[in-house]
C-alpha cells in the first residue's frame, strides 16, 4: 500500500530586521491543512511591522488544492497581503509562474517566480 502525504512544511527565521518564512507545499492541500497552519502563521507574524514579512513558497512537490482549500488559500493571502514585503515562488510549472504574477498584483510588496530555491532566498534577503 502506498501512503500519499500532503501538508505544509514551515520554517520561520529572523534575518536582521525582516522575518523570513518558508512554506514547502506537499501533495494536494486540504481545508484541514489550512485549519492547522493558518493560526500558527498568524501568531508568528502578528507583531511584525507592516511590509516586513518575506515569504518563500516552494511548490516543487505541490499537486494543488481541494476546492475548499483553494478558497482558504485565497482568504489567507488577502489577510496577509499588507504585511508582505517580498514573496518568492519556487516551482517548475507555468501555472506556478502565473500564481507569482497574480500575487504580485495582490500583495503590498513584490512577488517573483524562481526555478531555484537558492536564487529565491538570495532575492528575498536583498534590500
Amino acid at each position: 500500500m502506498q501512503i500519499k502525504t500532503h501538508g505544509i512544511h514551515i520554517e520561520l527565521m529572523q534575518v536582521d530586521d525582516s522575518a523570513y518564512v518558508e512554506f514547502k507545499l506537499i501533495g494536494k492541500l486540504t481545508h484541514e491543512d489550512y485549519e492547522t497552519f493558518v493560526p500558527f502563521i498568524e501568531s508568528a507574524v502578528r507583531n511584525l511591522p507592516p511590509k516586513r514579512l518575506n515569504i518563500l513558497i516552494d511548490m516543487t512537490h505541490f499537486e494543488g488544492w481541494t476546492l475548499e482549500a483553494a478558497w482558504d488559500d485565497f482568504r489567507f493571502g488577502l489577510e496577509l497581503r499588507k504585511d508582505i514585503n517580498k514573496m518568492a515562488v519556487v516551482g517548475d510549472k507555468t501555472w506556478e509562474a502565473l500564481f507569482a504574477k497574480m500575487a504580485d498584483w495582490l500583495i503590498a510588496g513584490k512577488a517573483k517566480f524562481f526555478h531555484s530555491a537558492e536564487e529565491a532566498r538570495t532575492w528575498l534577503m536583498q534590500s
